[in-house]
């Protein structure tokens, strides 16, 4: 019998790597007949992810703050829950944090809870193969759960590769690499991926959802990997403009702006490439307000700056995320401050 229920698409990477491009692109290729949505579970607390969405006609359902491992938490449930009773889409995009852990969310999808209302089609790993040759990257366990975990790998930002990046692909996904369950490359420039291949993980899922109940129903206390909060200030509400917090090895500062604070673009210009030098500073997302009904959206990865410009009616805000090591934090706290006074 054909399952009736809804698809489910789960898009991976580490920070930078591309989820939310390759989501848009997909995005563009809907069937006119379905209606597709999309579940972001962000690291940060302002809710930022959704704004790269706003210009699309697309339910969106974001699970913003704590710890994005934890799938088995009210947020995630909650979000996911208000998604498939509001909108009942024929197809869920799911784009977990960059620093979120893909196995336990696999677990969830295709655990009793969701048995009979989600089908888990694929799992894409969107990488840049220059992060193989950075220990920053290769040593970090997220980094390397997200690839495992994946049907599909997507590689992005493909036109500033050098050879030797290409040999590292080669060598972790070739013939002759150690890992026997092997995922299907795509590569192309730009970065793209046909509707036709979202259903990917079909092929496997006999043996993939064959979880061991005991698994499946683990509560938070009992994750297979440790995590540990720091909270240095109050989550944000309407009356708080910054906000800092650490996950494991990593951490995020971010802010926002009352609505009707305007930007000077060359000074956004400026904050940004002073941001993107500072040391230990692993990703950048804002969106700053311009003109009364513009803003320029900023995305930061590897140091590489992209700044469009396009309509937006609501509040400043940006989120910076970094290690934990170094001097970046006050740093950026001091140069946020200049741009608020």
């Amino acid at each position: 019998m054909r399952f009736q229920g809804i698809k489910v698409t789960l898009v991976t990477g580490f920070l930078g790597a591309g989820k939310t491009t390759l989501i848009r692109q997909l995005l563009t290729q809907s069937p006119p007949n379905e209606r597709w949505a999309v579940l972001v579970n962000e690291f940060g607390d302002i809710g930022l992810d959704s704004a790269f969405y706003a210009d699309l006609d697309v339910a969106i359902s974001e699970v913003p703050g704590g710890c994005v491992c934890c799938t088995t938490s009210a947020a995630f449930q909650q979000g996911l829950n208000q998604l498939i009773r509001q909108y009942n889409p024929d197809r869920i995009f799911i784009e977990p944090s960059g620093l979120g852990h893909p196995k336990q969310i696999i677990q969830k999808l295709r655990g009793d809870a969701y048995q009979d209302v989600l089908l888990l089609t694929g799992a894409f790993c969107v990488l840049d193969a220059r992060n193989l040759n950075d220990e920053r990257y290769t040593k970090h366990a997220i980094f390397n759960d997200q690839i495992e975990s994946a049907d599909g790998i997507v590689l992005s930002h493909v036109n500033r590769y050098q050879q030797d990046d290409i040999d590292l692909v080669k060598a972790r996904f070739g013939p002759f690499s150690i890992p026997t369950r092997k995922p299907t490359l795509f590569f192309s420039d730009p970065m793209t991926l046909d509707i036709d291949s979202l259903d990917i993980g079909l092929k496997d899922m006999p043996l993939l959802s064959n979880v061991p109940k005991e698994v499946e129903h683990q509560s938070p206390e009992h994750h297979t990997h440790a995590h540990h909060h720091t909270q240095q200030k109050a989550p944000l509400d309407d009356d708080t403009r910054y906000y800092q917090k650490q996950q494991d090895a990593m951490q995020v500062l971010g802010w926002r702006w009352s609505r009707d604070h305007c930007f000077d673009e060359e000074k956004v210009n400026s904050i940004i490439h002073f941001i993107a030098l500072l040391d230990g500073v692993y990703r950048i997302k804002g969106v700053f307000v311009v003109s009364s009904t513009k803003a320029v959206f900023v995305n930061v990865a590897r140091g590489e700056i992209s700044m469009n410009t396009s309509v937006w009616h609501e509040a400043s805000r940006m989120e910076v995320i970094g290690g934990i090591e170094g001097n970046w934090p006050n740093a950026l706290r001091q140069r946020c401050n200049d741009i608020l006074s």
